[in-house]
């Protein structure tokens, strides 16, 4: 057991030395797109900034929007009878750390991500709407396949927990549930301009 901790953080230290780099720091701001939600017919832009100042951060916003198929709805709400959940235009705000720099590499922070939710049931055509704030935390790495273009991929993981703050979750007497601990993996596609 030792043996196993003392290489992961050998392996740990050696790929924290090889993310080092002796390049110049500039401003950077990216636009970054998620293809998920176009794919399920909605949308996703998001903008990202990091200040020369603040070398290893980045900040960003985001508006998007998209369809659920059911098959993605929790088991519990599913068997209550829920269906067609929609995200309707929402929001979030990130803060990142990036370890690197250059931007590039392993990064981690904060999010807030601000729904405005529709949901329906399989037998009946009335909707309920709400919304909610889903507080988390992040991890991430971004990848520059092309060392000479400012093309990126930025793939995600964040963990937190969704809290309603207005709106109805009720439906023909059945409560839509939040789960106790939500997640959301995400690919972001995106462009880096540096000034």
């Amino acid at each position: 057991m030792k043996k196993t901790s003392l290489l992961l953080i050998m392996a740990l230290t050696i790929g924290l030395r090889a993310q080092q780099t002796d390049a110049p720091v500039k401003n950077y701001i990216s636009l970054e797109l998620d293809p998920a939600p176009f794919i399920l017919g909605g949308y996703s832009f998001s903008v990202k900034f990091s200040p020369k100042k603040l070398n290893h951060y980045s900040f960003m916003a985001s508006v998007y929007s998209s369809n659920f198929p059911d098959k993605m709805m929790s088991k519990e709400n599913y068997d209550k009878g829920f269906r067609d959940l929609k995200l309707e235009t929402s929001y979030a705000l990130f803060a990142d750390y990036f370890i690197r720099p250059d931007r590039q590499g392993w990064h981690f922070g904060a999010s807030t991500f601000f729904y405005s939710k529709s949901v329906g049931m399989d037998d009946s055509a009335e909707r309920t709407a709400f919304k909610s704030i889903y507080p988390n935390l992040r991890i991430g790495y971004m990848y520059k396949p092309f060392k000479a273009s400012g093309f990126y991929i930025n793939p995600w993981l964040n963990f937190g927990k969704e809290l309603v703050t207005s709106g109805s979750t009720v439906l023909k007497g059945a409560d839509y549930g939040m789960s106790n601990c939500s997640y959301v993996l995400a690919l972001h596609l995106g462009y880096q301009l540096s000034f």
